[in-house]
């Protein structure tokens, strides 16, 4: 009886580690500065993705190189860039990563 004693307490213990676990995970993304982490990675891997469908765009019409359609592609892929590097920056300047 007194190892299931043992055993019972053991697991409150580890319990209750995990529930403060929980709560200082919590407390801290609650934080401004856990929301500003939150922000910054949301925003840089945004702004990853975005450039990568850019560059995938660019790789997807190389074949238009020659043709009349070369110049509005490379357009929407310049000002696509731009787009994506000043959101990105006044979304920073926003939550004030920078």
């Amino acid at each position: 009886m007194s190892e299931h004693k043992e055993t019972h307490a053991a697991h409150k213990q580890h319990d209750s580690g995990v529930f403060e676990g929980l709560s200082s995970l919590r407390s801290n993304l609650l934080s401004v500065e856990g929301a500003k982490k939150v922000a910054a990675w949301y925003i840089d891997t945004s702004e990853k993705v975005a450039n990568q469908a850019i560059d995938f765009e660019a790789s997807a019409t190389k074949w238009a190189k020659e043709t009349p359609l070369a110049p509005i592609f490379e357009a929407q892929i310049k000002y696509g860039k731009k787009f994506v590097e000043r959101s990105a920056s006044a979304a920073r300047s926003l939550w004030r990563l920078e």
